[in-house]
Order: C-alpha cells, then sequence, then structure tokens
C-alpha cells in the first residue's frame, strides 16, 4: 500500500510539472513568432518559436507577453483555451509623406536594447537616433549623423553605450533598406539566401529553403509583417557558399538570430523608397558565452520622416540637442515615447529596469 501511495503521489508531482504550451496569434489567427515572454517578475521564460509557440512557460501561473508590432498583455495561463494568446496590433499612425524636390530624406528613429543572460535583464538602453539619406546616392545613409541615449545595467554587465551605439549604426548604415520580401526576391538577396517565398493563404505567404519553412509575411490593415529565422538562413548561406569555418563557429554556440520588420504597403499613386515605409524592425540575436545564455534584443522603430534640406536636419538636430543628449534619464524616455507614440514597456520590464537604474545610482 504504501509503495503505491508514493506512485500516486510521484504521478500527481509529474502531472503538476508538466509543460504548459503556449501559442501566440493575431485577430485572423495567423501565427506570432518572435513574442517574448516574462515571468511576473520580469525574467525571460523564452521567445516563441516560427509558429508563434513556447513549449513551456515554466510553471508561471501568469505572463507577460511583448512584441515589437503588438499590444504587450498580461495572461493568466489557466484562463487559455489550448494555451492560445491572441495578441492586437499596434498603430502607431506614422504621418504620410509625399516626394518633394530637397536632397534628403529625414528618419528619426526611436530603439530600446535589452540584453539578458539566461533568464535575468543585465542591462537596458533606448533612445533617439535621427539619420537622413542622400536621395542622389540611393538613399545612402549621410555621414552627419547623431543620437543621445541613455543605458541601464549592472556593475558587474560592461554592456555599455557604444555597444549599443555600433549595433544600431550598422542596422541604419549597413541594411539594404528593402522590406524583407523584395530583398528575397532581389539579386543580392536571392544570391545570398536562395529562400523562396510561397503563398499559404490570402495575405499570408512562407519563406523557406529546401524542405524547411524559415519565416512567414503576412499583409494585413495596410502593413507588412515579416518575420525570419535569419540563423537558419545565415547557416544555410553559410552550407551552400563553402563557408565552413563561419559554419562551425555559429554551431558551437549554438547562435540563434531571429528578424522581424513591419512596413506599410506601398501605395500606387506614391512612389516612395522603402526606407520612408519602414515602422519597426526588432532583431534578435542568442548565443552560448562564458557566462551563460546571452541574449540580445532591438526593438527599433521610426518615429518621424520626411523630405529635408541641410538647414532643417541642422535646426531639428539643434532642438534635440536641446532637450534629449548625453545619458537621458528613464523619464526623459519615457516623455520622448509618450510623445512618439511608442508604447509603453510592459510592466515587468519596466520595473526590472528600475532596479538597474537604481542599483547603478542613476
Amino acid at each position: 500500500m504504501k509503495k503505491i501511495l508514493m506512485m500516486v503521489a510521484a504521478m500527481m508531482v509529474a502531472l503538476g510539472i508538466q509543460a504548459q504550451k503556449i501559442q501566440t496569434v493575431d485577430g485572423e489567427g495567423n501565427a506570432i513568432p518572435l513574442v517574448t515572454v516574462l515571468d511576473m517578475d520580469g525574467n525571460m521564460i523564452g521567445t516563441t518559436n516560427i509558429n508563434g509557440e513556447l513549449a513551456d512557460v515554466k510553471g508561471a501561473a501568469k505572463v507577460t507577453v511583448t512584441h515589437v508590432a503588438y499590444k504587450p498583455q498580461i495572461v493568466t495561463i489557466a484562463s487559455l483555451q489550448n494555451g492560445r494568446i491572441t495578441m492586437e496590433a499596434l498603430d502607431y499612425g506614422l504621418k504620410e509623406i509625399v516626394i518633394t524636390p530637397k536632397p534628403y530624406l529625414y528618419v528619426e528613429y526611436y530603439f530600446r536594447a535589452f540584453r539578458y543572460i539566461g533568464d535575468s535583464l543585465r542591462a537596458y538602453g533606448a533612445g533617439i537616433y535621427p539619420a537622413i539619406f542622400d536621395i542622389k546616392k540611393q538613399y545612402k545613409p549621410d555621414t552627419r549623423t547623431h543620437w543621445s541615449y541613455g543605458v541601464f545595467s549592472n556593475k558587474a554587465n560592461g554592456w555599455h553605450g557604444a555597444h549599443i551605439e555600433n549595433q544600431v549604426k550598422s542596422w541604419i548604415k549597413g541594411s539594404s533598406h528593402l522590406a524583407a520580401e523584395k530583398f528575397l526576391k532581389d539579386k543580392k538577396g536571392k544570391e545570398k539566401y536562395n529562400a523562396s517565398i510561397v503563398q499559404e493563404k490570402p495575405n499570408v505567404w512562407r519563406v523557406e529553403i529546401p524542405n524547411e519553412k524559415v519565416g512567414q509575411i503576412v499583409h494585413s490593415n495596410g502593413v507588412s509583417r515579416a518575420t525570419l529565422d535569419g540563423s537558419r538562413m545565415q547557416m544555410y548561406s553559410n552550407q551552400i557558399h563553402g563557408e565552413t569555418k563561419m559554419l562551425k563557429k555559429r554551431q558551437k554556440v549554438d547562435y540563434e538570430y531571429q528578424y522581424a520588420e513591419i512596413f506599410k504597403l506601398a501605395d500606387e499613386d506614391n512612389d516612395l523608397p522603402d526606407i520612408a515605409r519602414h515602422l519597426m524592425t526588432m532583431n534578435h540575436w542568442e548565443y552560448n558565452s562564458g557566462k551563460g545564455r546571452d541574449i540580445e534584443i532591438y526593438y527599433i522603430y521610426t518615429v518621424e520622416h520626411g523630405f529635408v534640406d541641410a538647414d532643417a536636419f541642422k535646426a531639428r538636430s539643434k532642438e534635440l540637442n536641446g532637450h534629449y543628449v548625453g545619458d537621458m534619464t528613464l523619464e526623459d524616455l519615457q516623455q520622448y515615447e509618450a510623445s512618439h507614440n511608442i508604447p509603453p514597456l510592459a510592466p515587468a520590464q519596466l520595473e526590472t529596469i528600475k532596479a538597474l537604474k537604481k542599483g547603478q545610482g542613476k
């Protein structure tokens, strides 16, 4: 009898720790990959995969789900049907622009940067990056760029503003500035990744390499949302181009890179470049380091844009310098976010960032 009771108790424990799977979807039932799932202490539980699934919430009764293109929300796991979470799309209301004879396209970006070691948030940075793109040089970024930012991190981290600056600059200056669905069909994109875009149903396409889905593209509410498993695409590119050294390096550290973007759909009456249609981008890197699982997440939002001359850019730069310069406080960042329709941080994220700020005395 004692043995039977022990077996029953063991079964009950096993049932109690059974993995709880969730799936994030949009209002039309399409999967939402790259949703960050946090516990109520702001620790990272995980990120949804290409099918919008996370295999286990690790016993959390409530979770916060966040994504660059959707409203953050707090979810009670027990209330879900089949683990499904429906997320509501954000509308940033970026004003329309028209082409004018001025020499530059001005784009003002706002970014957020998170660094986790394992499940613990170790650093956060956010700020403004204004840039101009030279029309005569096919919208290549001009060198006259500057930025303002705030960084909060624990003292042992060593993740400072220069690292964030380099990553943001790299994206702005190194990006093709084409929407993914165009870039992958472009000559350079085709040669590099050899990926196919196949329609699954109206307004939904899958991105695939041989025998494997590596992304999806969804058109809805006047925008294109693309999500790509960048690490699989990059390593496939390494493989087909004989780049064995880089392939082995990425495999050794269990490298993962996920990418999401949102662009306004083209208007037939307004021949704007893709960079003037950009709304949001997310870059998510992971790899095994000597400190544990190193995770970096960058959100980049377009908050203002328009065609300008050099004097107008200088005037805007002067205005920014008058309000936001150097190490911005968390209050400065929140003020800018509120005035530019940037969604507020999820409560769990905000509390962990405040703890970082308090720990470094800012």
